[in-house]
């Protein structure tokens, strides 16, 4: 199994400290501007604009920062251990789908929620970013579980129900590499 996550931000602690920071001198200079605004103007206005305005940054840091998607594909059987505890060769991961297939989850935080399972057997193409499949005629769904836009993303077509259906997604190269390797069917189910 290999497993990677996607946002828009691609933010790392680093980012998220500074980003933090920044909020909270935000917060506090803003605040003290519409105190000031309060006492000036005699009113409550700059109140409420400012409680619009720290209402909407949260909801573009939720948006922007909070919200992403992971991808999974499964391409090989789980191999056995060695536990000394048992001292005998043991599975500690029992996958909860069959080799071959490809998970798309929608993250808040590290909670994921499943937007779709693929088979490998579903899979009938993968076009780079800008291209597309000439002959297609998506009768389906068209997803977007990239974090950017359409024209910068792969796109997987897949047939589900008899539909075909177009995915829009933004794997790494290792994760094409094992998506590429279980399309071509060289995944090991070795138990």
């Amino acid at each position: 199994m290999f497993q990677e996550s996607v946002d828009r931000s691609h933010g790392s602690s680093k980012s998220d400290l500074i980003l933090f920071l920044i909020l909270v001198a935000a917060f506090f200079g803003i605040g003290g501007i519409v105190l000031l605004l309060e006492s000036k103007i005699n009113s409550t206005i700059p109140r409420y604009a400012f409680i619009a305005l720290v209402l909407a940054g949260v909801y573009l840091i939720y948006r922007y920062r909070l919200i992403g998607y992971r991808y999974t594909v499964f391409y090989e059987a789980p191999k056995p251990v060695y536990d000394a505890r048992f001292d005998d060769m043991m599975i500690h991961e029992d996958y909860p789908y069959p080799v071959g297939t490809v998970v798309f989850e929608r993250i808040v935080s590290a909670k994921g929620v499943i937007l779709l399972t693929v088979d490998k057997s579903e899979i009938e193409a993968i076009c780079k970013p800008g291209e597309e499949k000439p002959e297609a005629v998506v009768d389906g769904v068209s997803n977007n579980v990239a974090c950017r836009k359409e024209s910068k993303s792969y796109c997987m077509y897949y047939r589900k129900d008899g539909r075909l259906n177009k995915l829009y997604f933004d794997p790494s190269e290792q994760f094409l590499g094992y998506l590429e390797r279980i399309i071509n069917g060289e995944e090991s189910e070795e138990e």
